[in-house]
Order: structure tokens, then sequence, then C-alpha cells
């Protein structure tokens, strides 16, 4: 461990999507209680980085923006260049930065801020050699811990002493993005009727991580049937037809509330702030449910709960812990997806039960 060093300038190396990002938020908030007076500036991506607008923790993000290769990095107007960005970040003359990717560029970059101390992972390999001499401070990079832990690890290699009481999430939305979502008027009659919502996200940027919508109709109408919850909807433009179809599978159409296309990332955010528990497959809205302290359970298939389950008591993951080729992390060795498709609805019923009644 290292001796905590001393700045006045910092920066968070961390453009990554949503989930991550949100994940960001305990490392930012014990980050500030240890350097209370100094500038924190965190590189985000342009759109995933939204999830941290109105956190107190930092001075500014700075948007990446040069790739654009998934949906939610999509900036306005042309992309940019690296080498505008290290002419950018040379600017503030950062002390210290924080590496919290572990890609070669976001080290390069690091490197080329002049920054006196880098604090990141180490990798294995020959192939990461000089990746990891462009660090300072390196930190052992484990596969065996949540995410949110990884990444305190990183401030505590610098003598940053982090409890488990001081590692929650949590996320900020404001009264204007609820208005937005009262605007739509899709909850008029359920709020008027004192009914508690249940948040569904079914869709995911990656086939494998779908559970079936048949066992997703059963499990939807047994929370409503046995615990009298509204199921609402949350998806892109393109999510909307899914959602039509699951309403109609689980007989439900009458009450389901499809915002699928209708809100932005924040107004999404202020929904889910609205619900009394959400069912998620492994995705964004999974971690930002959880940092609203709603209760989530989420549903994993060939990704690993134990980096990806959404953080906190009150949240659950739910997989068949029996099949010895899970998580396979998308290297699959089977035709049916059966860690998805063999899930029992009840199963996954038990989970929400137990953290809906904690």
């Amino acid at each position: 461990m290292s001796a905590k060093p001393q700045a006045n300038s910092i920066l968070v190396i961390r453009y990554r999507f949503i989930g991550d990002t949100i994940l960001t938020v305990p490392f930012l908030r014990n980050l500030r209680e240890a350097y209370p007076d100094a500038r924190i500036d965190v590189l985000t991506g342009p759109k995933s980085g939204e999830v941290l607008d109105g956190c107190p923790y930092i001075n500014s993000q700075i948007i990446y923006d040069t790739t654009r290769f998934h949906k939610y990095d999509s900036g306005v107007g042309k992309t940019r260049s690296f080498a505008s960005y290290v002419w950018q970040l040379r600017q503030p003359k950062y002390d210290l930065v924080f590496v919290l990717k572990r890609s070669f560029s976001s080290s390069l970059l690091a490197f080329l801020t002049g920054a006196q101390r880098r604090v990141g992972y180490a990798l294995k390999g020959s192939g990461q050699l000089l990746r990891n001499l462009l660090l300072t401070d390196k930190v052992a990079w484990r596969e065996d811990i949540h995410e949110v832990d990884s990444l305190i690890s990183v401030l505590e290699a610098i003598a940053i002493d982090v409890p488990a009481h001081k590692r929650s999430l949590e996320s900020w939305v404001s009264d204007s993005e609820l208005a937005k979502v009262k605007e739509t008027g899709l909850l008029d009659s359920t709020l008027a009727a004192n009914k508690k919502m249940v948040l569904i996200h079914a869709a995911a940027a990656h086939p494998d991580k779908l559970y079936p919508l048949a066992s997703w109709a059963k499990l939807i109408k047994r929370l409503n049937q046995e615990l009298d919850l509204v199921p609402v909807f949350s998806g892109d433009k393109q999510d909307v037809a899914l959602y039509q179809e699951l309403a109609a599978l689980s007989g439900l159409e009458s009450i389901a509330l499809n915002f699928a296309g209708r809100l932005s990332l924040r107004e999404s955010m202020a929904l889910y702030s609205l619900m009394s528990l959400a069912v998620c497959v492994d995705s964004g809205p999974a971690h930002l449910c959880a940092a609203a302290q709603v209760p989530t359970v989420a549903i994993f298939g060939p990704t690993d709960p134990v980096r990806w389950q959404p953080y906190g008591e009150r949240n659950a993951a739910v997989f068949d812990s029996s099949l010895p080729c899970r998580p396979c992390n998308y290297h699959k060795v089977c035709d049916n997806r059966e860690c998805l498709t063999e899930l029992s609805p009840d199963q996954i019923f038990e989970k929400c039960l137990n953290v809906y009644l904690t």
C-alpha cells in the first residue's frame, strides 16, 4: 500500500457503460471525503455519464467521445480525436489520476496528462507490461469480487480506508425529471389508486442475456396476483413491441404501463425511483434501480453475479447454480442457453418475495 498522495486536482477516468458508471459513485463519495478541498473531474461517456448528473462529489464531467461503438455512448456532433483529449487534459495540471478502466489507451491518456501519480489496475500477461508501466501505483485486478469493491480497492491502494458501511450506492433525480415522467399521463390511474409498481426491464443489448417471454409473463402475473404490483416496462423505442407482447402474454394489458421509448435516461432514473420493486435482466437499469434504493432482483445467465449483481443488502441475483458451465461470459458450450431457458419463474418470484418483504 502506498501512502496517500497530496493532491489539489484529481482526474478519474471512467468512460464506460451505464451500469459501470453508477457503480463508481461509492468510489467518488469516498474520494471526496479523502480530498474535501480538491478539484475532482470525471472522464465519462457521452450518454452513460448522464447518470452522474447532480452528483455532489465531483466538480465536473469531461465527456469522452471518440468511438460511439455502443448505443449508450452516442454523442452529439462530430467525434473527437484522442490527441484533442490529451491537449485538454494537460491544461488542469492534475496531481493525481485514477484509471478505472483496463485499456491501454486509458493508461496512456493518464500518463500523457503529466500527473505525477497515476493509480490503476495491473493486468497479468506480457502484453500488459507497457500498460502497467504507465501507472505509478498498481492495483491487482480481481474478478472474484464485486465491481464496487474492486473500485474501492484502488482507493485502498493509496491508504484510503473504506469500511463496508461506506460503500452504498446512491443517485440523484430532480423534480423536473419526475415531472416529465408524470406528464406522460401513464401513471395517473395507478398513482390515483395508490397502487405499488414493479419495474420490469426485460430488454438487453446482448441476446444471450434475454429471459424467455413466456417465463417473464408467468412471473409478472404472479407478482400482480400475489403482491398486487402493477408492472411497469422500461426500454428503448425498439423495445415497445416486446413489451406489448409481454403484456398480452401475462394477460395484464389493461394495467401494464409501457414506458419504452418515452423517456430519456435521466427521466428513466426518475421513473425507477417511484418503484416498490424492480426485476431486470443483467443490465444498467438493474444498477440504477439499486442506486435509487429500490429492492432489485437481477436475472443472470452467462454473466457473473459475483461481479455484477445489484449492490446492496435489499438486492439479489437469481441464477441456476446447478450448471457447471455458468458463468461462461458468452463463451457458450450449449445450444439452448439452459441457464435462462430452464430457469423457473417460481425461483425468481421467491427472490422477489425475499427482497420485497425484507
